[in-house]
């Protein structure tokens, strides 16, 4: 029973991050309709960034997480502008080919501006596990459960109480009655963008001193974030938190109890099982429509 609570501490901190990954990607979906597959190399961008930040210019932690967000927000804001926005204007299949060439482009913005090795990045409070309950527990999966849960609530109250959050859902939702109220959609879009590739940013930082930051990890933590959205449902405000941590728990109780050869097998057979048999995902449902 031990090794059981063992495997599901692993995995809600590494479904956690699934999450983050997969609420990036509803953002960018729900406003325009375009799946972000550039939203690994984003999460890998964050994370060396974030060590440039730590470890060249020696900015405190906290600092390090503000930068990250500001620069990766910027890049995303950039890519949506002059790339993903003018390719949409030939369709939505343009814009999903275009943040295809998004991923390719970070990731090798990565390789040449810094390397293609993986790189030790430290974590945020030590190493040193802690024993609760018998459960052992490294700091950085605490810290990567408590930012998750901050980032959540803090998008809950821009969404649900600030202005500029319903504005933002009123141009996804209707985007023609949004204009003629007076909303800028074009903005509300690019907000949108700004918030998925910035919390893809954060996410890199979270995962980074458990998987190590750079690498060639960019197209499995987004295949990850995307398998997560679509468990849950991408038309659902909490599909991307459910669907992220139920893979992150499947995926750590199949690897413990059976092979980490299946860790990445088991990622692919969640997306065919729930793709034939209730495409919406766990959460999703009809549309609803007020007259």
């Amino acid at each position: 029973m031990r090794d059981f609570f063992q495997f599901l501490v692993s995995g809600i901190t590494m479904g956690s991050v699934y999450a983050l990954i997969g609420v990036g990607v509803y953002l960018v979906f729900i406003s325009t309709r375009v799946i972000n597959f550039a939203q690994g190399a984003l999460v890998q961008l964050g994370g060396v960034m974030a060590l440039t930040f730590l470890l060249s210019w020696h900015m405190p932690y906290l600092l390090v997480f503000f930068m990250t967000f500001f620069v990766a927000a910027l890049a995303g804001v950039f890519f949506e502008r002059f790339l993903v926005g003018p390719s949409g204007r030939s369709g939505v299949l343009s814009s999903v080919l275009m943040t295809v060439g998004g991923f390719i482009f970070f990731e090798q913005m990565i390789y040449v501006f810094w390397t293609k090795d993986e790189l030790m990045f430290p974590p945020i409070s030590g190493e040193m596990p802690l024993n609760l309950f018998g459960v052992m527990v490294i700091p950085q999966a605490i810290w990567i459960v408590g930012i998750t849960f901050l980032l959540l609530l803090s998008l809950w109250f821009f969404f649900s109480r600030s202005i500029y959050g319903s504005a933002m859902m009123a141009a996804a939702e209707k985007p023609e009655a949004a204009r003629l109220v007076g909303i800028n959609v074009r903005a509300m879009t690019s907000m949108a963008w700004a918030l998925a590739t910035g919390i893809a940013g954060v996410a890199g930082i979270l995962i980074a001193p458990i998987t190590f930051a750079g690498g060639s990890l960019s197209a499995e933590i987004g295949i990850k974030g995307f398998v997560a959205v679509i468990l849950g449902g991408i038309t659902h405000s909490m599909g991307a938190v459910v669907g992220g941590i139920l893979l992150g728990v499947v995926e750590s109780l199949t690897t413990g109890y059976l092979s980490s050869g299946f860790k990445d097998a088991i990622s692919l057979a969640l997306l065919i099982f729930i793709l034939a048999l209730r495409p919406q995902g766990l959460l999703g449902g009809g549309r609803r429509e007020k007259v």
